[in-house]
């Protein structure tokens, strides 16, 4: 099915109308009809971005064909002075991913060519990698233009790249998770449960939330052990699963899109055995026309040296405010707490998932 960017944004409005109707008394499982759903606007066709996987692809040697995304194409400027970072959104309107200046805020660029991406991470080189929905496939931009795809098998919602540098994707549908370059790439995790983004660790440990859906009857924390995932006895309890991602040089970030009610928490988790303990939360507020800060697919960690895993000493934290239109990236201090800026640097702006490199 092909659709124009404003279809697919309607559709992306009534559906989540119909998740929140169909949203538990609490306001925490996602369905519609008794079933479960995909994140807010995501379908399972292609769009009009179909030809541009060749623009995307072909970009970094100058050598792409004149059909581009109606409302982007690649270009980048030089940052202003005193930039110390590079905030990368995910921007589904323009099928775009925007470069964000930080501290100014300023929009230096895009990397177009996409259809619906997602979640996203970076190496320790500083390329970032792009989990898209629709396309089912992971890219990789290095120098602001894609210059490798691999296929995920699947409705790709997110990434992580370890150490030793593995990347694997996280599928939304039929779920689980796969290695598509690095020592272990072919490795492939099954599961339905596990369709949200699971993330490294700076020892290469492998965690992910599950869903509600085989193997798990409730929301759950895992651990990959032994080419399997292993339950972790974690002592909160997750309302609606989200990302997993390194935050700093000690904790987890283990995210929830329902904490404590209508907002986005992570809790900082350490782990010991088969047990998770999570020792605090840092809770992105926000303020306009919706409280709910999107950390379902990645979130940004703003600090010195922050390529790969992120930086050691988290100093801040970006994310989009996903509900609004066009939807903002908050900044915000280490603790969260109320935004420190609201950047809409692109009139049509519709942002899901966000990572921080050096500039």
């Amino acid at each position: 099915m092909k659709v124009i960017s404003l279809a697919r944004y309607a559709a992306g409005i009534a559906l989540g109308v119909a998740l929140l109707a169909g949203c538990s008394a609490n306001g925490t499982t996602p369905s519609v009809g008794g079933q479960s759903v995909a994140p807010m606007g995501a379908h399972g066709g292609h769009s009009i971005q179909d030809l541009n996987k060749m623009f995307a692809m072909t970009n970094a040697k100058h050598m792409a064909p004149g059909v581009q995304h109606p409302l982007a194409k690649s270009w980048h400027i030089k940052p202003p002075p005193g930039t110390s970072g590079t905030i990368w959104s995910s921007d589904i309107d323009y099928a775009s991913v925007d470069e964000i200046a930080y501290p100014s805020g300023t929009l230096v660029g895009q990397v177009a060519g996409f259809s619906y991406p997602y979640g996203l991470c970076t190496d320790t080189s500083g390329n970032v990698y792009v989990a898209d929905f629709s396309f089912e496939e992971l890219f990789e931009i290095s120098g602001g233009s894609v210059v490798n795809s691999w296929s995920t098998g699947g409705e790709s919602i997110g990434c992580s790249v370890a150490n030793n540098g593995d990347v694997s994707v996280s599928n939304f549908y039929p779920g689980g998770v796969k290695v598509v370059a690095g020592p272990d790439a072919g490795a492939s995790y099954p599961g339905p449960g596990y369709d949200w983004p699971a993330g490294y660790d700076k020892s290469g440990n492998l965690y992910v939330e599950c869903n509600y859906a085989s193997p798990c009857s409730s929301p759950g924390l895992y651990k990959l052990s032994g080419g399997s995932w292993q339950h972790l006895n974690f002592n909160q309890a997750i309302n609606f699963p989200a990302a997993v991602q390194q935050y700093g040089k000690k904790y987890m970030g283990v995210a929830d899109q329902s904490y404590p009610v209508d907002l986005t928490g992570i809790w900082l988790t350490t782990f010991s055995g088969s047990s998770a303990t999570a020792n605090k939360a840092v809770v992105m507020g926000s303020s306009g026309c919706s409280t709910y800060m999107d950390d379902s697919a990645s979130w940004a960690e703003i600090g010195k040296k922050p390529n790969g895993l992120g930086p050691k000493k988290v100093k801040g934290l970006a994310a989009p405010n996903l509900w609004c239109f066009p939807s903002p990236v908050n900044t915000y201090g280490k603790h969260g707490g109320t935004p420190t800026n609201q950047w809409v640097v692109l009139s049509s702006q519709y942002d899901y998932g966000s990572t921080f490199t050096s500039p």
